[in-house]
């Protein structure tokens, strides 16, 4: 709060340039109307829209990738030399290219997004399969689990800390790699997204506007965290205390 009200009074004495750093009142009025507009609400939409088109083939895909490594020294090569060289690379280096290949639409954005998501998902759920202890596994077939129990009831819980890390990251890059796109393509079929709201408020030189925008994607972020991993955290901890137990 005190740093706050410092920046507010060093803005109303004309210390901050307001084209660079507007007060913190002007930045909450700006929040304010992008919200009673419907510009922000509908940029967010479209924005989680098309993470969501992204997201759920790319994290199926990965996971598969990362089980069918874990099960076949064959699979496990061909996806981590995929891994080494396309991990690194980031997405909105491929933007062009999926323009070159699908032509404009929304479909580059989607492209995009999964190649972000995809290989840092792999990775992750990757290395989670490979830190189940053989212990544990051992355990399980002593205890005459079948295949899928063995998969349920030690593999995932085994790997969950890993999975959900993958899930996080996935997630970041997910949003990361949307917004960037949409500040390249611009708008799609007439709406756009949240990279397109920042980029259009920095060509008319509205920072509130810009800020506003900005302050909606940490927000977003905040609850995804709070509604989605915070809860499965916890569940899952609770969970892995009781899988070997109850099976």
């Amino acid at each position: 709060m005190l740093l706050l009200a410092l920046w507010q009074i060093l803005s109303l004495s004309g210390q901050i340039n307001p084209l660079i750093l507007p007060a913190p009142t002007a930045l909450f009025a700006g929040f304010l109307s992008g919200l009673i507009t419907g510009e922000l609400m509908a940029g967010l939409a479209n924005s989680l829209l098309l993470i969501s088109l992204a997201m759920v083939p790319s994290l199926i895909i990965a996971f598969l990738m990362a089980l069918g490594a874990y099960r076949s020294p064959f699979i496990n090569r061909i996806c981590e030399r995929g891994a080494a060289l396309f991990h690194p690379l980031p997405g909105i280096a491929l933007l062009p290219l999926f323009i070159l290949w699908t032509g404009l639409g929304k479909q580059i954005i989607v492209l995009t997004v999964i190649h972000s998501v995809l290989w840092p998902f792999y990775v992750n759920t990757r290395a989670g399969f490979r830190e189940v202890s053989l212990l544990w596994l051992d355990l399980g077939r002593n205890r005459e689990l079948s295949e899928a129990g063995i998969f349920f009831h030690i593999l995932i819980p085994g790997a969950y800390p890993y999975i959900l890390s993958g899930l996080k990251v996935a997630w970041a890059r997910a949003w990361r790699a949307v917004i960037a796109a949409e500040m390249v393509y611009g708008a799609i079929g007439g709406r756009g997204g949240m990279g397109w709201y920042i980029y259009q408020k920095r060509l008319f030189m509205d920072t509130t506007g810009m800020y506003g925008g900005i302050l909606m994607l940490m927000i977003t972020g905040l609850v995804v965290d709070r509604l989605l991993f915070v809860p499965l955290e916890r569940g899952m901890q609770k969970r892995r205390g009781s899988s070997i137990g109850s099976a």
